[in-house]
């Protein structure tokens, strides 16, 4: 009897040890807490300027285990955020800290205010102006949440006005003019912009009178060099990969940062629409008619 007894307590021990391992084991929870920092200088005035910078901490959102969320910024001109009165800035961040952009915040205000060109603004005081701050892992729709809002007491913003952004064509067609800021004028030609209504979609296009003959390009979202990092091409490796226009359409996959080209033998001299979408790193090539 004395044995079994000591059997059996053994056996408690080793099942509770593996009940407790069991119950430590990380696994992901939906997020019920985050909190973004009121700014120690919340009352000061900050004049937002095209290169400034307004520094926000947050808490990291528990998910049970060390996720890596991504936080974006929102912006809005009432304390009772809504999606119609709200922006949300277009920088992603990954930690729970961030330097947000003094320029996209004032891009924010005026597309709050309806402004949408420099003839419509008008000068006013420094204003109250609210912010939180959204968390989320790609892939999993409940790890979304929102913080708590904070303000800044007296923000003077500027006209800036949000345009559409753009990436550069870089290739043989514009004689492999390189990737360079002092380049920019004569670049100016081989830009693809975003659409008036999908400014920060990431998703750009434009119609190129390409030449007859072979043509070979990639892509740069920056004028920061050939080696800046902004390159965008169909693999890392600085090397042409010949695409199949024979049915007047190729759609294929991108790499950023990479530096092969698109080559396209004995192109006819027709236009060539160009749509690439750098959410998915996507390129679409079409053949239009004259």
């Amino acid at each position: 009897m004395k044995k079994i007894s000591i059997l059996f307590a053994c056996l408690v021990a080793v099942l509770s040890f593996t009940s407790c391992e069991a119950d430590t084991d990380p696994k992901y929870n939906d997020p019920t807490e985050f909190v973004l920092n009121t700014p120690a200088l919340a009352n000061q005035y900050y004049e937002l300027t095209e290169d400034g910078t307004i520094d926000f901490t947050w808490s990291q959102p528990n998910y049970g285990y060390a996720a890596t969320p991504l936080y974006k910024v929102q912006v809005s001109l009432i304390e009772n955020f809504t999606d119609s009165t709200s922006v949300e800035l277009s920088a992603e961040h990954k930690l729970c800290n961030a330097q947000v952009s003094a320029k996209g915040i004032a891009e924010a205000i005026c597309k709050l205010r309806g402004i949408t060109s420099e003839e419509e603004y008008t000068d006013e005081p420094a204003r109250t102006v609210y912010f939180r701050v959204r968390a989320y892992i790609k892939g999993i729709e409940s790890s979304e949440i929102l913080s708590n809002v904070v303000k800044l007491n007296q923000v003077k913003e500027y006209c800036a006005i949000q345009s559409p952004g753009f990436i550069y064509l870089i290739g043989s067609v514009g004689g492999w003019t390189g990737p360079d800021a002092g380049n920019a004028g004569a670049l100016a030609e081989w830009r693809l912009f975003e659409a008036d209504d999908a400014i920060g979609s990431k998703i750009y296009s434009a119609t190129f009178n390409m030449p007859a003959g072979g043509l070979t390009f990639r892509f740069y979202t920056e004028l920061t060099g050939w080696d800046g990092g902004a390159s965008v091409g169909t693999q890392v490796d600085d090397n042409p990969i010949t695409v199949d226009m024979s049915s007047g359409k190729y759609s294929g996959v991108l790499v950023a940062p990479g530096k092969g080209s698109i080559q396209v033998d004995n192109w006819d001299g027709s236009p060539m629409k160009i749509t690439v979408d750098l959410n998915v790193n996507s390129v679409l090539l079409e053949k239009v008619a004259q």
